[in-house]
């Protein structure tokens, strides 16, 4: 295993965090997750990331108290939520600090006062890449939440200013209706997790570009796919995953209001339509894509932004139809008369 330490710095829309491994599989994960935030330089203070690779979890420095409270305890958070998981997670809230037990696989300890985490992983080098990534993923954005930065679960583009948002758990033609409006020229922020803050009165939608995951299924529609060679499209389990930039090339879309959500779902029929929703409707269908509620002052705000996200945003159920290629010609009228409306 190895011991030198590797290091990354970053800043993630402005907040500054140091990441350090004694893995260099983690730190090639991690690179790979984070690599659009790099920086080569930070702050004399930034938020620290520091994970140990250890051999077996008896090497685990930290004990969790008899008088920690549990908060959660299920399967393991992986980066994408549809990703079957194999090992538990049990997560306490302890004199303090937020402690992620991944029982098996390992343990993360958050400080949400001092705005560090240290992790302490059992062999990542025996780890499937975006498995070791998880943990990362995680703890980073426990910690952002605490400065006003939160993420969900949704793909995410911008067109000329306009943000659109698509939730959706697999199945329901999420990754296919984000790429249908890809390849038609809207810019990519996020294929699973864009980041969303309140700035000022408003609240702005911002990237987090991931790596694309597609299903064979989802590949048959796009020709764009079908034809690309292994060295584009990577084989993966149990999905296949692309860069953005590799297949539709262009400029990363830039930080912007929320303008329309659609909550899609798959229907049997040849043409797709839209049904408006209400806001109250609307944010309870976000809200299981969102809010998870571990420290409940950081939940209150993180709520108070989904609100304000919902309510700046146009919001529609997505029935998807059979004309995969033409849902452009659906959503982009709703972002010309929203601006149009904003001219006037």
């Amino acid at each position: 295993m190895a011991s030198t330490m590797k290091e990354l710095l970053l800043s993630v829309h402005g907040i500054e965090m140091k990441f350090t491994t004694n893995s260099s599989e983690l730190a090639h994960s991690v690179w790979a997750l984070l690599r659009h935030f790099h920086r080569d330089t930070v702050a004399a203070q930034p938020m620290r990331m520091e994970f140990d690779a250890i051999e077996r979890c008896e090497d685990v420095p930290v004990q969790i108290s008899s008088s920690a409270k549990l908060l959660y305890s299920g399967s393991g958070l992986a980066i994408d939520p549809d990703r079957k998981t194999t090992w538990l997670c049990d997560i306490y809230s302890d004199n303090g600090l937020l402690i992620a037990d991944f029982h098996g696989e390992g343990l993360v300890v958050i400080d949400g006062d001092s705005q560090s985490v240290r992790g302490y992983l059992v062999r990542p080098e025996a780890m499937a890449p975006d498995i070791r990534a998880s943990f990362v993923h995680f703890a980073m954005t426990e910690l952002l939440k605490r400065r006003g930065l939160y993420t969900f679960h949704a793909t995410a583009l911008e067109h000329k200013g306009q943000g659109v948002l698509i939730p959706g758990f697999s199945g329901r033609g999420k990754t296919t209706s984000f790429l249908s409006l890809l390849r038609a020229g809207y810019r990519y922020l996020s294929d699973d997790h864009p980041f969303f803050r309140i700035s000022g009165t408003r609240v702005e939608i911002l990237p987090y570009p991931l790596k694309i995951n597609v299903t064979d299924h989802t590949v048959s529609f796009f020709p764009e796919l079908r034809a690309a060679p292994p060295s584009v499209l990577h084989a993966g389990v149990p999905k296949s995953y692309f860069h953005a930039e590799d297949v539709y090339p262009g400029p990363l879309g830039q930080p912007c209001e929320p303008s329309v959500i659609l909550f899609p779902e798959v229907v049997n029929s040849s043409h797709s339509c839209l049904e408006p929703l209400s806001k109250k409707v609307a944010l309870e269908m976000i809200l299981p894509h969102s809010l998870l509620v571990y420290d409940t002052e950081v939940a209150r705000r993180e709520f108070q932004a989904l609100v304000g996200l919902v309510e700046q945003a146009d919001c529609y159920r997505l029935h998807f139809g059979r004309d995969v290629m033409e849902l452009p010609w659906l959503v982009t009228p709703l972002l010309e008369k929203r601006q149009a409306r904003r001219e006037n």
